[in-house]
């Protein structure tokens, strides 16, 4: 089974695409009423289909594309067959002037660049995107290597280990690569820079040694709720002791950077805006 998974994915994505561009031509030859014989899902000979009105919407046998065949284009014959005799000359594509069929043969590969912008657009709507959160220290863990460097909440990092004006993806990634190594930082604290040093945490995992800073960046108050609760975890003990209506809540995705303010809370409550929005008077 697994083999067949690559070829019938490639017939599915090449097919996808050729269809698609097909459309383009299809729908703009439509607009400026230019006769459509043959708007067909594969190539060979016709498997089933319908005719509407003058176009004949077929699924062929080969289903490595797709093709349209214009009233007067005779330019693939051999691959679409001629066209009818009786189509009025007002309806014909080579007969048309040349900036209609200009746009009708540039309709297919704009329609496949609207179609590459709008996936990920689709995916993005749907999904959301990856937050960069700022450089700017928003939670620091109790004894971690933040605490000891003496950082501070709402301190903006303006460099580290020698890099100015560094993103939180360059500060996390020296980190991770310089565990127990003490490294220059440097942060802007009320209007004044800074100088500190800063030593990555050592943490050992699936045999890999990485260090960390122990504090969260600001990630400009995002949402930070339960996605699913792993049986037999603290999280699924609390639950059972929560209400129906709190139990439901935790359907939305968790950001990772609870980890460490998890750990740090230890055994102390937590209270979700819903519980307490729920208690609030008028509710």
């Amino acid at each position: 089974m697994e083999s067949l998974i690559v070829p019938l994915a490639f017939i599915f994505i090449l097919g996808s695409a050729v269809v698609l561009h097909e459309f383009g031509h299809f729908i703009v030859a439509k607009l400026f009423r230019i006769r459509v014989e043959t708007f067909s899902v594969g190539f060979g000979p016709r498997l089933f289909g319908k005719k509407w009105g003058h176009t004949d919407y077929r699924v062929s046998l080969i289903p490595l594309g797709g093709y349209v065949k214009l009233g007067g284009d005779d330019s693939n014959a051999p691959l679409e067959g001629v066209s009818s005799q009786d189509i009025p000359p007002e309806e014909m594509f080579n007969l048309r002037p040349r900036w209609q069929r200009v746009l009708v043969a540039l309709a297919g590969p704009i329609m496949n660049i609207l179609t590459a912008l709008a996936i990920p657009f689709a995916g993005a709507m749907m999904y959301g995107v990856p937050a960069t959160p700022s450089p700017v220290v928003y939670y620091i863990q109790r004894d971690g290597a933040a605490y000891k460097a003496g950082l501070q909440q709402g301190d903006r990092i303006v460099s580290f280990n020698g890099t100015e004006h560094p993103s939180w993806e360059s500060i996390s990634g020296d980190a991770l690569l310089s565990p127990d190594r003490p490294l220059p930082i440097v942060v802007n604290r009320n209007g004044s820079e800074i100088p500190l040093t800063i030593t990555p945490t050592a943490r050992t995992e699936n045999g890999e040694t990485a260090g960390f800073l122990d504090f969260i960046p600001d990630y400009g108050g995002l949402p930070v709720v339960v996605a699913d609760v792993m049986p037999g975890s603290p999280a699924a003990a609390a639950s059972r002791h929560s209400s129906p209506s709190s139990r439901r809540r935790c359907s939305a995705p968790a950001r990772p950077a609870c980890r460490s303010m998890c750990r740090s809370a230890a055994s102390r409550p937590i209270r979700s805006a819903r519980a307490a929005s729920a208690r609030s008077p008028g509710r």
